[in-house]
């Protein structure tokens, strides 16, 4: 067709081609300079939350979460951030971020690791640098493990470890529910659990959020003389040091922070490093992670 009859003929099926593929080329253009631009804050805000979450977790006071600048200081101040390998309970920073570099993460060095390594992501990549599929007991439902996790410890003024916190999930009703578990160095009594991502139904499993479901952990112990995980949620729950109310109406998820704790601190979770922190030499269980991926 001549130009000048294109040119005559506006509502032409070439011209109207020209221009949807002119108007998503500029579109496409716009969304990913945003989130070139948006990515780097992201990443800052994600980290800022679970710095606040975990000031919230060891009873911080509510002036020291007001802003970004006192939840930072606040944190630098009190915490140091570990990185350690799920297998064997030990320090593996450098080892996180050789993998990390393996699948495209080019970060120069442990201190941006420990600010933008997001384990659940790790996880979800399904990767065998940083992921391990779940082949045997998953209570938990997440059916991937990243190798490297997160450890928080908080300081005494002396350097001492005055709480360690670690991160929990497991899947509820309809979701997955992520939180922190804040227990005291004897690696048995429980300072504080937080929910601070969870999407289960308002005012039944919901209220795992709520502030009476808080209260009731702070000095439960976790383990059974035996070693067995012994913290359960459970309707009508004895006086017995390990249990806590359900929620009401809301039986799988209670059942689902049960079976979180069941996974987190049995020998697939943090039991390699719990008993590392208490110099404690058990043989290696056969392990259920790893096997494929």
């Amino acid at each position: 067709m001549p130009l000048e009859n294109i040119k005559k003929n506006k509502d032409s099926p070439l011209n109207t081609a020209i221009v949807a593929g002119s108007l998503c080329l500029v579109c496409a253009l716009v969304v990913s300079t945003a989130a070139s631009t948006l990515k780097e804050i992201q990443e800052k805000n994600i980290a800022l939350d679970r710095r606040k979450n975990l000031l919230a977790v060891t009873k911080f006071a509510p002036e020291t979460m007001k802003d970004s600048v006192s939840i930072n200081s606040t944190y630098d101040e009190n915490f140091d951030t570990l990185i350690i390998d799920m297998s064997t309970g030990e320090e593996a920073s450098e080892a996180c971020l050789a993998a990390m570099k393996e699948i495209g993460k080019t970060w120069e060095d442990t201190k941006v690791l420990k600010l933008k390594y997001d384990q659940f992501k790790a996880s979800k990549t399904k990767l065998k640098q940083v992921s391990d599929k779940i082949t045997g007991d998953d209570p938990a439902n997440i059916k991937y493990r990243e190798k490297y996790s997160y450890v928080y410890r908080l300081k005494n003024s002396d350097d001492s470890t005055k709480i360690w916190v670690l991160p929990v999930r497991g899947y509820g009703l309809w979701s997955m529910m992520h939180g922190y578990l804040a227990i005291k160095p004897d690696f048995q009594t429980v300072e504080g659990l937080v929910f601070y991502d969870q999407a289960e139904t308002p005012g039944l499993g919901g209220e795992v959020k709520s502030q009476r479901f808080k209260d009731a952990w702070p000095g439960k112990q976790l383990f059974a003389e035996n070693g067995d995980v012994q913290i359960r949620v459970i309707k009508s729950a004895p006086d017995d040091g390990h249990s806590i109310d359900a929620l009401s109406g809301a039986t799988i998820t209670s059942n689902g922070v049960t079976n979180a704790m069941k996974y987190w601190l049995g020998p697939e979770g943090f039991k390699p490093f719990i008993d590392r922190q208490k110099g404690i030499s058990q043989p290696v269980p056969k392990s259920t992670v790893g096997v494929e991926n």
